[in-house]
């Protein structure tokens, strides 16, 4: 049976690079007949990105003024997606797309496939930097004992999710930082939502303007949170 993919890439001043970027995964999904939707979601970004992802030809082009964080980008396109299964992706690519092939032969088993950088089929073609590794490290370590989980990797930007699934999982959503990828794991794990790391071929993208150390703060401050909120987390009968 032939799937529809909603492809959504929360973009956050991405003027200079995401009509390349796009079109690349356009070129792609036609290349291999894919049936999809690419919904681009500028999240409140200070440069021209909404008017350079509305002169995108063939893409669903989302915007609101005030910015929300990625969660909130990745909410947001999701509430508006259409196909069988939404994957959303970073706009740098940094996954490479061939992870696509690779989820469409999961999502029949699986309703939600998390990329993972760290499984022994990973192929990391540039690596981050020192600190960053380390700060990763230790962030999987706390996550996987906080939430009692056995993940090699859950900060990854790409994952795919069976779309009635994930709306129902955005809906209940409360983070919109960088932790609300531990919060869709978290809502899937407590509503036995059957879930598979697929390795992937990454390369880090070195532009990054996110400060490891403040983000990383807000990272742990968004775990106790979503921790303490548990009882939010399950789906309604």
């Amino acid at each position: 049976m032939a799937m529809k993919l909603s492809i959504v890439i929360p973009c956050y001043n991405e003027a200079k690079d995401i009509v390349s970027n796009a079109n690349k995964v356009k070129d792609y999904l036609v290349e291999n007949l894919i049936d999809h939707e690419i919904i681009l979601v500028n999240d409140g970004s200070k440069d021209n990105t909404k008017e350079v992802i509305e002169s995108i030809p063939g893409v669903v082009a989302l915007s609101y003024d005030k910015n929300r964080g990625k969660g909130g980008a990745v909410k947001y396109g999701i509430e508006h997606a259409k196909g069988d299964y939404v994957i959303f992706m970073d706009a740098d690519l940094s996954t490479d797309l061939s992870a696509v092939q690779a989820v469409l032969k999961l999502i029949p088993q699986y309703d939600f496939v998390l990329g993972s950088r760290h499984a022994k089929t990973s192929v990391i073609k540039k690596k981050q930097p020192a600190l960053r590794v380390f700060i990763g490290w230790g962030c999987r370590k706390i996550v996987n004992m906080m939430f009692r989980l056995k993940l090699k990797d859950t900060q990854c930007g790409f994952k795919a999710i069976r779309t009635d699934i994930a709306k129902k999982i955005v809906a209940k959503q409360l983070v919109t930082n960088f932790a609300f990828d531990v919060e869709y794991i978290y809502i899937a794990k407590l509503n036995n939502i059957s879930m598979y790391e697929l390795g992937i071929v990454w390369q880090d993208d070195r532009t990054s303007t996110v400060s490891p150390i403040k983000s990383s703060i807000k990272f742990f401050k968004d775990l106790a949170f979503i921790k303490k909120h548990k009882k939010d987390y399950y789906f309604d009968k």
